[in-house]
């Protein structure tokens, strides 16, 4: 989770719990930025954006950390209606057994239901998992299909979920599991949520034990096979976070270590995923590292290439640098356009230090070229977008912190 975009003293918590192939000036290409809504803070919601999915019918959906009619997040729909977009609050979270502070997207089941996770509340107040379902009056009822005891099963989970082709939920915790991180309440879970015919069983998937095996997990990615990939923010080689595969057997899942960043000119600290291309690469970014002139090092972007014997090699494709036009603290994971481009967002840098949207595109000489997309002036703009997604319209949306309320907000970009 990027830093900037959580409460000061959470922010301590997650960060401090949790051979260049370009060399050059970014060029600017840039977008016409459009503000779809902009969150009060109020009853329509506010804080940190998740991440937005998109349904079938093309309009967004995602959560908000606060605001609702307690205070403790909502989930939201942002529909289209021609050039116009109208925000309706699906569902307020009450603080209770139904969970509190969504911190990370939605994810739209075959049926039409919507899935995420609440960082807080449920059954025990660490954490639940629930379901959005429509209701034959015009509305939307929630259920919690999930609340985390602590200890072994996790607790806080954050980040949301991802599905699999039979429908499984795969997610994770930032507490409980195993180890003798926080203080003694665990590294952190993988779960998995089955359904069976009405109920949901949770089985975890592996408890993260901090030191080599990781802690702070970030996100995950599924391939195609049923794998499940993702980063840690601590563990590894000088706690500088790590990426992983789980693979699955008859005997149960089993963590490899496919990159350890070592805090120098390889990175440090991812707090994105991993994407997955169409060879089986992997592609993410670190917060910091690799220098730049930044306190701890810019940031960069990496591939990891699977090799002879399952290794597995970091090839950096950008490095960051202060004082340039291309950002600095890269935090969101990365997405493909069908060129095999790749997008993501920096929490800072550029003119205004308030972050950016880039391009990072493959020239004729497999050279890695980035362009700045959006810059962004953290007034009614935004700042720091998160995550993005393609509409079937070829642009981007995603969600940004700032907005005229100071409560986040969603936008466009046109190329």
């Amino acid at each position: 989770m990027p830093l900037h975009k959580l409460q000061p003293a959470f922010r301590r918590v997650t960060l401090a719990a949790i051979v260049a192939l370009v060399v050059g000036t970014p060029t600017l290409s840039a977008a016409k930025e459009t503000v779809l809504y902009t969150f009060t803070g109020g009853s329509d919601g506010g804080g940190f954006i998740s991440p937005l999915i998109f349904d079938n019918a093309g309009n967004l959906y995602g959560t908000t950390a606060s605001g609702g009619v307690a205070g403790a997040g909502t989930v939201f729909e942002l529909a289209r209606s021609g050039s116009e977009w109208t925000e309706t609050v699906l569902y307020s979270f009450l603080n209770g057994g139904d969970g509190a502070n969504p911190y990370g997207p939605l994810v739209l089941g075959k049926e039409g239901n919507l899935y995420g996770v609440a960082y807080g509340g449920g059954a025990s107040n660490l954490g639940a998992v629930f379901e959005l379902s429509p209701n034959s009056g015009g509305g939307w009822t929630e259920t919690t299909i999930y609340s985390f005891a602590g200890g072994s099963d996790g607790s806080s989970p954050f980040g949301g979920l991802i599905a699999d082709s039979r429908g499984s939920l795969y997610g994770f915790t930032l507490g409980g599991g195993t180890g003798s991180c926080d203080n003694g309440n665990g590294c952190g879970t993988v779960f998995e949520l089955k359904r069976s015919q009405s109920s949901w069983k949770e089985v975890v998937v592996f408890r993260f034990r901090g030191g080599s095996s990781g802690s702070l997990p970030r996100a995950l990615t599924l391939d195609h096979t049923g794998n499940l990939y993702g980063t840690t923010s601590e563990g590894g080689k000088g706690s500088s976070g790590l990426v992983f595969k789980l693979s699955h057997s008859a005997g149960g899942w089993t963590e490899s270590v496919l990159h350890a960043f070592t805090g120098g000119s390889d990175g440090s600290t991812p707090e994105g995923g991993v994407s997955i291309d169409g060879a089986g690469n992997l592609y993410g970014t670190t917060f910091s590292g690799s220098g730049g002139g930044c306190p701890g090092g810019c940031g960069l972007v990496f591939e990891l290439k699977s090799g002879e014997k399952g290794r597995w090699s970091e090839l950096v494709l950008h490095r960051f640098e202060q004082n340039t036009s291309g950002g600095v603290y890269p935090d969101t994971s990365l997405i493909f356009d069908q060129a095999g481009n790749l997008f993501g967002g920096t929490d800072g840098g550029d003119a205004y230090g308030d972050g950016v949207v880039f391009e990072l595109m493959q020239n004729f000489d497999g050279k890695w070229v980035e362009s700045v997309i959006q810059d962004f002036f953290g007034a009614n703009d935004g700042f720091s977008p998160g995550t993005l997604v393609f509409g079937k319209d070829g642009y981007l949306y995603g969600a940004a912190g700032g907005g005229a309320y100071g409560d986040g907000l969603v936008f466009q970009l046109t190329p």
